[in-house]
Parts: C-alpha cells; sequence; structure tokens
C-alpha cells in the first residue's frame, strides 16, 4: 500500500470512529462547538488530522487550560482517547483536550519525530513545528486557552514527545510521559528554558522502554535526577500503596514546591493503564492533578 493510500485509509479510521461522537455536539449561544470534534490542520502543505473535547460544560467567562495527549508508536488517536480518556476529567475540571494524530512511518505505522534534526528521527516530519502551529491556532478558534497553561502528556513514543516539547518549546507549563522517556540525543542537549513540572509513571518490567535504560535511553532514574536537578528539587519523599506495588518519589524544592514526580510500578509492563488506582486515581487522573498545579511561570498560587 502506498504511503498516500495509507493516510488516506488512517484519515477514515479516524473519522469513522468518532461518528457517534460528533453527533452528539453541540452548539452554545457563541457558536462554539462543544463535545468531540476530528479536525485537520495543514502543516507544510500535509493535512495533520486530531482530535479535540470542547466540554459541554463550556463557558466563555472562564478561562481553560489546553491539554495534550500523545499516541505511541503505531498508535491511532481515536483508540488512544479510548485508553488515555480524559473527557470525564475536562468536563469536571474544565479544560480543552487534543488528541493529535501522528503520520504514517513508510506504512509501518505513525511516529512521532522527537528529537532534533538527526539519525534519532524516524522520518524528517516536522512534529514539533505542527505543534506549536496547532497551539497558535487553537489560541485563535478559542480565545478561552489560557496560553500559560498549555501541557502535554504521552505514551510511550508520545512520551518522548513530550520531554522534547518541555526542552525545546516555551509554549508548555508541564508534562507527563507513561512509559517514555527521552532520547539520547534529547537527554544530552535539553534546551529548557525555564523550570518545567514533570511526572514519569513507568514499569520496572517494560521491555520495549527499560527501566534500566540501555544503549539508545537514559534510565528512568537518571532521567528522574536530570529532571529532579533541572528544577532544583532536590528534596524528597517516598510515598507507597498499602500492597508495595507502587512507589510515589515526590522531589520539591526549599520552598515546598513539588516540581517532579516519579510513579514506579512494581512489575509494570509497556502500557498506560486507566485501570490503574492509586490514591482513587488512575493514569490519566494522576497526570492531570499534577500537571494542573502549574501555569508557564511555575506553581499556581
Amino acid at each position: 500500500m502506498k504511503s498516500k493510500d495509507v493516510l488516506f485509509f488512517l484519515s477514515l479510521i479516524l473519522f469513522t470512529s468518532c461518528e457517534s461522537d460528533e453527533n452528539n455536539t453541540q452548539t452554545d449561544e457563541d457558536g462554539i462547538i462543544t463535545g468531540l470534534q476530528t479536525k485537520t490542520f495543514s502543516h507544510d502543505n500535509v493535512n495533520r488530522n486530531y482530535f479535540i473535547y470542547i466540554p459541554n460544560s463550556y463557558d466563555s467567562e472562564i478561562d481553560y487550560p489546553l491539554m495534550f495527549l500523545f499516541h505511541g508508536f503505531g498508535g491511532i488517536a481515536s483508540q488512544f482517547m479510548n485508553t488515555a480518556d480524559m473527557r470525564d476529567l475536562a468536563e469536571s475540571k474544565n479544560f480543552i483536550v487534543v488528541y493529535p494524530q501522528g503520520l504514517d512511518l513508510a506504512g509501518t505505522g505513525s511516529h512521532w519525530n522527537c528529537s532534533n534534526p538527526s539519525a534519532d528521527n524516524k522520518s524528517d516530519v516536522d512534529d514539533i513545528g505542527f505543534i506549536e502551529n496547532l497551539i497558535d491556532q487553537l489560541l485563535i478558534d478559542y480565545p478561552v486557552i489560557d496560553n500559560k497553561r498549555i501541557y502535554s502528556a504521552g505514551y510511550s513514543n508520545g512520551g518522548f514527545m513530550s520531554y522534547y516539547l518541555a526542552c525545546n518549546s516555551k509554549k508548555f507549563a508541564a508534562i507527563g510521559s507513561v512509559a517514555g522517556t527521552m532520547l539520547d540525543d534529547s537527554y544530552q542537549s535539553c534546551n529548557a528554558q525555564y523550570p518545567t513540572a514533570m511526572i514519569n509513571i513507568h514499569g520496572t518490567d517494560d521491555f520495549d522502554v527499560p527501566y534500566v535504560g540501555n544503549s539508545y535511553y537514559p534510565s528512568i532514574p537518571d532521567l528522574v535526577d536530570w529532571w529532579k536537578n533541572f528544577n532544583n528539587t532536590t528534596n524528597e519523599d517516598l510515598l507507597t500503596n498499602q500492597d508495595g506495588t507502587i512507589e510515589q518519589y515526590i522531589y520539591y524544592d526549599d520552598a515546598g514546591d513539588r516540581f517532579v514526580e516519579h510513579i514506579k510500578i512494581i512489575g509494570g509492563g509497556h502500557y498506560w493503564d486507566d485501570k490503574l488506582n492509586y490514591e482513587a486515581k488512575n493514569t490519566s487522573g494522576l497526570i492531570w492533578e499534577f500537571v494542573s498545579n502549574f501555569d508557564i511561570d511555575g506553581v499556581i498560587n
């Protein structure tokens, strides 16, 4: 199957899978369509697909944070949206959520480029430019978006993408990663300009992105140490659940601000699990609870 055919087929899946949700959209008095929509955005002369969920409780008088969620390698945004579903949270916590679709990689699956142009990337697609330009367009389309409260989280390759955005974009206040890490290029040359909050959730039995690292990726403890030191959060607390299968490492500065968290899933594999239950929150809930404490200037007081 040719690349263009694959992209067409992928787009068909994206639009077909959400048909029932789009039939449930509403239009408010300001003409804003709420609920789930599929949209396209042209970047580098390529139409890029994404889902956007506008809470049905939309109120033009309040500001809304913006949350990006990135699928893993070979992933389809519609499927990932069901795995990492933040729509109910968006309703109850008043934020807008976007699930972008990565482009197909020569028929082998969708991907995100999460390194500066180098052999570490899977293609020459400008994914960071796509996301930054999409943000600019969303700020026009939805003036209620708070441009100081833009967040990113991702699974696997999507987690790599979140780290890359934190290192190379000035638009994100906080990020999360599940079963993801940093490519060596990003790890060695991260260009983050200001303290950026980070939560990492990773299983110790992840064989795709090993917890102990390998020749391509740093270990998760080394990655956490990098962000801990970068954010000057050298103080540490350790909490565990009752049966000892989850360890939560909290890193905070001398003012008590928690800029870095690591949730270690003992025996956990390579997945985003919204059936996880820690402190009465699943994976999506843990990530939102963490990132929503921050804006681009730091901790929200």
